[in-house]
């Protein structure tokens, strides 16, 4: 049974990325690749997006990103679940995995485990058999492996840093298996044996961060540890981007706050912060994030912004090389 598409892009944002109007941009695709939301609106299948996007220098080459602050309340959970319906927009065939056991990213799409219902800490011993079965697909191009509070259990069964290191890499391996191109992990604040697992299988780990005095001393702790865990288990570092989530330009000491990241981290922060707005919680509501609805806000602009910036997407970023793992500058 085929899965309704619930987010599409609309040759209208298309244009923006690609400079060109919405009725040039339409050229390019057949009737059978539009889909009229309403008259004057017309949204395009992802996976024509996809073609016309690799045509012109867009790289759907698979990673792994991670989502990770040891401090809890930093948007985390609001950044996997906007990034992945907005990657699938924009093409890439794209996997959720949540790792955290309040199962935020899971709840957000009115996802209700069952107690035979597999999750992570079922699966990982096993991906081959298992993994592919444990997805819920939640529109066309996205799928998610759900947690629920027995993920709590990883940090028994990873005591063995042999699997710490190979648990989340082995399950991310077979969704590359599978063509998945993109996989976002949306981890709890603690130091827990699933955030090691991740940090050890994460090609980009992203940590979202706000102005507040004990967020940014998360973000600290977070580099701090991420650099300590990569030392243990002789791995290269993975690149690290800085989000700055709950912007609110009326507070000084939200810009002051967000000048001084950028000038401490000028590599690594993300240029555009996410600003605060009511329309993630008015989404939330009806189990769906920002990009299901074509309403033009900031919750949408900042959030593609920050994809565009995370994936490359942008033809003035194609061709600048765009770090990797192990690069000495990360």
């Amino acid at each position: 049974m085929a899965v309704p598409l619930h987010y599409l892009m609309t040759a209208e944002e298309l244009g923006l990325l690609t400079r060109q109007t919405a009725t040039t941009v339409l050229q390019a695709f057949p009737t059978d690749e539009r889909v009229t939301l309403f008259p004057g609106t017309v949204a395009l299948a992802p996976h024509a997006v996809r073609r016309y996007l690799e045509a012109r220098g867009v790289s759907y080459a698979p990673r792994i990103i991670a989502h990770i602050n040891l401090k809890g309340g930093t948007g985390k959970t609001t950044s996997v679940i906007s990034a992945a319906t907005r990657a699938i927009q924009y093409g890439f065939k794209t996997c959720i995995i949540d790792m955290d056991s309040q199962a935020s990213a899971s709840l957000a799409f009115d996802i209700l485990l069952d107690n035979d219902d597999p999750i992570f800490c079922d699966v990982w011993q096993r991906p081959h058999d298992m993994v592919m079965d444990a997805l819920h697909q939640i529109d066309d191009s996205l799928w998610i492996l759900p947690s629920s509070l027995e993920n709590g259990l990883l940090d028994v069964q990873l005591m063995n840093p042999a699997s710490q290191k190979h648990a989340v890499r082995g399950v991310c391996e077979e969704l590359r298996h599978h063509d998945i191109d993109l996989i976002l992990l949306d981890c709890p604040p603690s130091l827990g044996t699933a955030v090691i697992s991740t940090i050890c299988a994460a090609d980009t780990i992203v940590i979202p961060v706000c102005g507040d005095a004990f967020s940014r001393k998360g973000l600290e702790l977070t580099i701090q540890e991420i650099a300590s865990i990569c030392d243990t288990f002789s791995l290269p570092p993975p690149v690290i981007r800085i989000l700055y989530t709950k912007y609110d330009k009326r507070l000084r000491l939200s810009g002051q706050a967000f000048e001084q990241l950028r000038d401490s981290y000028p590599d690594r922060m993300i240029p555009t912060p996410i600003r605060t707005s009511s329309e993630f919680s008015k989404a939330l509501e009806r189990s769906a994030t920002v990009f299901a609805s074509t309403k033009k806000n900031h919750a949408r602009k900042d959030y593609d912004a920050y994809v565009r910036n995370l994936l490359a997407l942008d033809p003035a970023l194609q061709g600048r090389g765009a770090l990797t793992k192990g690069d000495p500058h990360v």
